[in-house]
């Protein structure tokens, strides 16, 4: 499954090979952000920022699609996504990575790396980042999460004019040509990881039109109530524990350094609002309320959106939840912001012990 991320980019007109861009909003904005001399990760550094300092506002959830974009055999990984246009594009582990890093999941008896991906062809440039949790002894029980840019007719350095961004998660489990089996009463809770990026542009003196502007990662805990009698999913992200500044899968992007120590993203809470759960294990919500404890939150809206697994728990349950959330905010004295990130939420018993069944059939 896939989020379209679309914006204007006011924030970051261009990125040249040296990762440097065009500020362009008016007034005096103090920017903390690294700019690396390193090539391909420079341009994938702008690419990711865009994402979270696009400037185009509130996404709505139409940008969200099932469909597959990964393929796996146990050693190689295809990571591919179809353009605005119909096109199909790919990359892979064999021809494409530009750098390989260990990776973290919390899937029982999984492993995970991480790659990005640099490739030019035919004039366009593809720059991706997949986070791969598998089962070193089952290929078709793995997870991918990920980022794609696409530059059409572009070599680097590029522009942003014309470029299609993307966010995914896959999985053959979240393949709905396997359509999961729900139960129709009882409930579950799931818990898990949520992270991304955050954006929050701090109003030093609205008056006089100054503000200083931030991008980092940050991490949390996901906890997720289903109820199947009635069909419905709610949640929250940060209501356990604190949402905290750290590296997860941007340390090749943004720098392993902190970029903001401060942890601007501590103490809010990302409130899920009730999703119906469709026949097909998909939800979809547009709404997403943002609470802090000691800043005056004036407007809050965003979405989440995810499906559950194909495979059971021991409790006959879907096994995980994953999906996307963003939200973007607006706060009393001129602050703003935006979180944009992805979850995974494990259900109780699959944490516990780690059994689940197997995929279905085709069809069944």
């Amino acid at each position: 499954m896939k989020v379209t991320i679309r914006g204007d980019f006011g924030m970051m007109a261009k990125a040249d090979a040296d990762g440097r861009g065009d500020h362009m909003r008016p007034g005096l904005l103090r920017v903390r952000m690294p700019w690396t001399n390193a090539g391909p990760v420079a341009v994938l550094a702008a690419c990711v920022v865009a994402l979270a300092a696009c400037g185009g506002g509130y996404m709505p959830p139409q940008a969200f699609q099932l469909e597959r974009n990964t393929q796996f055999d146990g050693e190689k990984l295809r990571f591919f996504t179809t353009l605005d246009d119909g096109t199909e594009v790919s990359v892979n582990t064999t021809d494409d990575v530009y750098q390989t890093l260990p990776g973290v999941t919390p899937m029982p008896g999984h492993e995970a790396r991480a790659w990005t991906f640099l490739k030019v062809e035919g004039g366009d440039t593809a720059i991706a980042h997949a986070l791969l949790s598998a089962n070193p002894d089952d290929p078709t029980d793995y997870l991918v999460f990920g980022w794609w840019a696409y530059f059409p007719g572009q070599t680097p350095p590029v522009s942003f004019e014309g470029e299609q961004r993307f966010a995914l998660i896959d999985g053959p489990e979240l393949d709905h040509g396997f359509v999961p089996e729900l139960p129709v009463d009882g409930s579950a809770t799931y818990m898990g990881q949520a992270g991304g990026l955050y954006r929050y542009v701090r109003a030093v003196d609205e008056a006089e039109d100054i503000y200083e502007f931030v991008i980092d990662e940050y991490q949390g805990t996901i906890n997720l109530t289903a109820d199947f009698a009635d069909g419905t999913l709610k949640g929250c992200i940060g209501c356990v524990g604190d949402l905290v500044t750290q590296r997860a899968h941007f340390g090749v992007i943004l720098g392993e350094e902190l970029i903001d120590p401060g942890a601007a993203a501590k103490d809010y809470e990302l409130h899920l609002a009730t999703a119906i759960i469709r026949d097909d294990g998909m939800f979809v919500r547009e709404k997403v309320i943002l609470k802090h404890p000691e800043r005056t939150i004036t407007l809050s809206e965003g979405y989440w959106a995810g499906a559950f697994s194909s495979r059971q728990d021991s409790e006959g349950d879907p096994r995980l939840v994953a999906g996307f959330n963003y939200v973007d905010f607006k706060e009393s004295d001129g602050s703003f912001g935006e979180f944009y990130g992805s979850f995974l939420g494990l259900s109780e018993p699959f944490r516990q012990t780690g059994v689940s069944g197997p995929l279905p059939e085709d069809g069944e």
